[in-house]
């Protein structure tokens, strides 16, 4: 490198460092070990960037945009570097520039990395006026619709269109201007672009459209007159933007990724937009969170459905596998896209190598790709036959059988078995090969399968394999087959014999039938033995069980076997069992059994913590405890929604013994920051359902989880309620963000996400607040009238909690039975407190009865009244007595 080479670096030579080559060569080996370790790659050209060695950082950025998309802050950082040595060689600098910018553009839609792009096609990278046109107008095209930041894009397009203009005023200008019609005509085609890209931005919602009205109104002239059509286009974008401002304001506000903020923008969006703006937001969307594996699938779903342009389509797909190449549903997708836009099959057979490449987590997501691979084979040999000479030699040369062997190979030698456990990949050559009409090829094939045990049993493969021989005609191949599988299915071996006998009485003899009904008839006897021996078994085990169970109960202490006795004996004599036979030290062992029925809420020993949920209590510190979360979320979803705040060790769903979750797990993160961050996010959105964070503490005895919100009154906070339960955050947002900017807004929503009719409004200002009660209050939002209040929650009073207390069930002594009070089903006249009865039976006055002579309800509970000495018994009352009760 020459000295002035060594002057346009970004570091100079006295500033530079010496290159540890110990610590290149350690990150190197990482890189060789693992090539997709992505942090080890910006590692490296971390360092050797600030070592200011461009030529390893230039060899270090190639590696790296070979196999991941690069951020546009990589690319600028990139651009910038090389712009250095344009001084020194220009040409050569240049056509690295445009061929940087090319790819660069081709990542991320950025508006910044646009906005560097038209700038440097017009000072340096020197293309043609047609060329220029072009870049801009793909630039508008990608992110020209961008609200608060399009703006700049159009901008510098007009200027550059301006300039052209002057130009050729200049030389209309001079007296001795050669070819003057012909000047005077470039003027005027020039002039109407420059009006018509006016015209074009007008009409486009966009952030400052006033200011380039009255822009316009100067270039045109005063006085002249606006076009009606162009007047009303300019009002409706101005509706159009006011309609969306609320969304990019709340968007400026938010932390990103913007996850809520984005897809309540973007429903909105696919309500009212057109697709170019649909696909505008996503590209934003996707731009500020690529690795959301859920925001790459939405837009590529949306592409398919609505935009079905190929080159779009086939392009957003290539960068959709560089981004979350983990997602095989997109890999799967990009192979029928590709076949759907008619692209010669060596593409697809270039992205089935690259999914093969990444390493998929499970046997099933390998198996989903091999699958959607065979099917696209299957269907460019359906409608593109193979030319053949009539031997059967092309059998074994056909690409898609090899593709077939292939495929079984692959999933077998990774998986074994256990990686196709219904055959799947077999069956599918073997329908191949049955619609070719060869037989003979399908029976190997389906034969070879029932070979293994684990397809053997199973009953739905069998039936598949008997309804490809009834299409063939083979009535007897079909009888055969039916009788293996009547000796080989277990999972639903009565669905087989159904289906045998079925299959005679439809197509067999009567002599057939016989034969049929006795096999069935066997294999009957021999399944009802095996059940029955597995019965046996059963309760067996189960008699051994009870049985400990029973040794390990001992009695309740503090009473005796005889009290326990009486007690318990007033509860079991209404069942009738047969006890007389039975010891009288047995008897009393039942009776001592303390009751199933805890008073108290027991504390179980925990059982066996799933490997998964295992806390180490020093890393509490650094670990949220996730809940509240829908049985279908995985791990991978719960990377999507945090990993934007910085780098996570470890996510642990805790799962059940069947491997399901349970709707709760933990997240481990490097730093104490990065876990209040994440906690920020309590209540964030995953799969619809609001998932609860909060800090991995050791649970106490008696703790309790403190309420997040303030409960006293905030001038500067809404609370809105009446709302009809169909309201959308992108609705309350609309209506309150006119007031002014909101700071947050909270809908209230059960644990399973469903809106419970309010909602909380904070602005950053009181006055905000008062503007929004007087001009919202009493609204009617859809069927109801909204109702708009300061929030001013109650606080609960000391008296409000003893009431509270007072309302639950007394809790009963311990080996007491719970029983439910059913106080509201009572008559009033027998839950009023009643007197001593007399001799006679007759009742006494009751407002001269004392405490003590209120008869104690004890003897119902199995207690003794804590404020006499003795119980009064409870007189029985006949039909006719308790009838005249309810007739006073």
């Amino acid at each position: 490198m020459s000295r002035s080479e060594e002057d346009c670096s970004s570091s100079s030579e006295d500033e530079d460092v010496t290159v540890d080559e110990g610590k290149v060569q350690e990150l190197e080996d990482k890189i060789l070990a693992n090539p997709y370790d992505y942090g080890s790659h910006v590692e490296l050209l971390n360092f050797l960037d600030k070592c200011g060695d461009v030529d390893r950082c230039r060899e270090v950025r190639e590696r790296m945009s070979g196999l991941f998309p690069l951020t546009p802050e990589m690319w600028l950082a990139w651009i910038k570097q090389e712009r250095l040595f344009l001084p020194l060689d220009r040409e050569r600098v240049r056509d690295t520039l445009r061929n940087l910018y090319s790819r660069a553009v081709k990542d991320y839609s950025s508006i910044r990395l646009w906005c560097e792009y038209c700038s440097d096609v017009i000072s340096v990278l020197e293309y043609s006026e047609d060329r220029t046109r072009e870049i801009f107008e793909l630039a508008l095209s990608n992110i020209g619709l961008h609200v608060s930041k399009g703006g700049e894009l159009w901008e510098q397009f007009r200027q550059y269109e301006d300039t052209l203009l002057q130009t050729i005023k200049e030389q209309l200008d001079q007296e001795d201007c050669p070819e003057r019609e012909f000047v005077q005509d470039l003027y005027n085609k020039q002039r109407s672009r420059v009006d018509a890209l006016f015209q074009r931005q007008l009409a486009v919602p966009l952030t400052g459209l006033e200011y380039t009205m009255s822009e316009y109104k100067t270039w045109i002239g005063e006085g002249a007159d606006i076009p009606v059509a162009l007047l009303n286009r300019y009002e409706t974008a101005l509706k159009k933007r006011e309609a969306v401002m609320s969304y990019e304001q709340a968007l400026e506000i938010s932390a990103a990724p913007h996850e809520e903020e984005y897809f309540h923008y973007i429903e909105y969006e696919r309500k009212h937009g057109d697709p170019a703006r649909v696909i505008c937001l996503m590209e934003r969307a996707i731009t500020d969170n690529p690795l959301n594996s859920n925001r790459w699938v939405d837009y590529l779903q949306y592409l398919d459905q609505v935009l079905k342009v190929k080159s779009v389509v086939l392009s957003a797909y290539g960068r959709a596998v560089r981004n979350v190449p983990w997602i095989v549903d997109i890999w799967t997708q990009f192979m029928l896209a590709q076949q759907r836009y008619q692209l010669h099959f060596s593409h697809i057979d270039e992205t089935l190598e690259e999914a093969l490449k990444n390493g998929f987590q499970d046997a099933a997501s390998y198996l989903s790709l091999w699958k959607c691979y065979l099917s696209c084979h299957w269907r460019q040999e359906r409608f593109q036959p193979l030319k053949t000479n009539g031997s059967e030699e092309h059998l074994e040369n056909n690409p898609l059988n090899s593709a077939f062997e292939r495929s079984i190979n692959f999933m077998n030698q990774t998986f074994g078995e256990e990686g196709d456990p219904t055959g799947e990949l077999t069956r599918f050559m073997a329908e191949c090969e049955g619609e070719r009409d060869d037989v003979s090829s399908f029976r190997v094939l389906m034969s070879g399968l029932f070979d293994s045990k684990i397809y053997k049993e199973q009953s739905s493969l069998w039936l598949e394999y008997i309804s490809m021989e009834l299409r063939f005609g083979e009535v007897s191949e079909a009888r055969k087959i039916y009788q293996k599988a009547v000796q080989c299915s277990t999972d639903s071996p009565q669905l087989i014999i159904q289906q045998f006998l079925n299959f005679e009485t439809v197509h067999g003899t009567l002599e057939t039938y016989d034969n049929a009904a006795l096999k069935c008839r066997r294999q009957q006897k021999k399944i009802n033995e095996k059940t029955a021996k597995e019965a046996e078994k059963l309760a067996l085990q189960n008699k051994k069980h009870s049985d400990n169970k029973g040794k390990n109960k001992q009695p309740t202490p503090g009473k005796s076997k005889t009290e326990q006795s009486d007690k318990n004996s007033k509860h079991v004599s209404s069942k009738k069992r047969k006890i007389s036979s039975e010891p009288e030290n047995q008897k009393d062992a039942k009776v001592v059994k303390p009751s199933t029925k805890s008073p108290e809420k027991p504390s179980f020993p925990k059982k066996p913590i799933q490997d998964n949920s295992e806390i180490d209590k020093s890393k509490y510190p650094l670990t949220v405890f996730v809940s509240n979360l829908s049985y279908d979320a995985t791990e991978d979803h719960l990377n999507d929604t945090f990993k934007h705040i910085g780098s996570i060790v470890d996510i642990r769903l805790v799962k059940s013994v069947n491997n399901k979750s349970r709707g709760f797990g933990y997240i481990e993160f490097h730093t104490r920051e990065e876990v209040m961050s994440a906690l920020e996010l309590d209540r964030v959105l995953v799969l619809g359902r609001p998932c609860y964070v909060s800090e991995c503490k050791e649970k106490s005895v008696g703790s309790k989880t403190e309420f997040k919100y303030k409960t006293t009154i905030e001038s500067h906070k809404l609370f809105v309620n009446n709302l009809p339960y169909t309201t959308t955050d992108a609705e309350l947002r609309e209506m309150f963000g006119k007031i002014s900017a909101i700071k947050s807004l909270r809908m209230v929503t059960t644990k399973s996400g469903k809106f419970k009719g309010f909602a909380y409004v904070e602005y950053s200002d009181s006055e905000s607040a008062k503007k929004a009660i007087l001009e919202l209050n009493d609204t009617l939002v859809g069927d109801r009238k909204m109702s708009v209040a300061i929030s001013n929650p109650p606080g609960k009073s000391a008296s409000q909690k003893h009431s509270d207390s007072s309302l639950m069930t007394e809790k009963p002594e311990e080996g007491t039975k719970r029983k439910a009070k059913m106080n509201f089903m009572i008559p009033r006249a027998i839950s009023q407190p009643k007197t001593k009865q007399s001799e006679g039976g007759k009742v006494g006055n009751k407002a001269a009865a004392s405490q003590n002579d209120i008869v104690a309800e004890s003897s119902d509970k199995g207690t003794h009244s804590a404020k006499s000495n003795h119980e009064v018994p409870r007189k029985m009352m006949s039909n006719s007595e308790f009838s005249k009760l309810f007739n006073k």
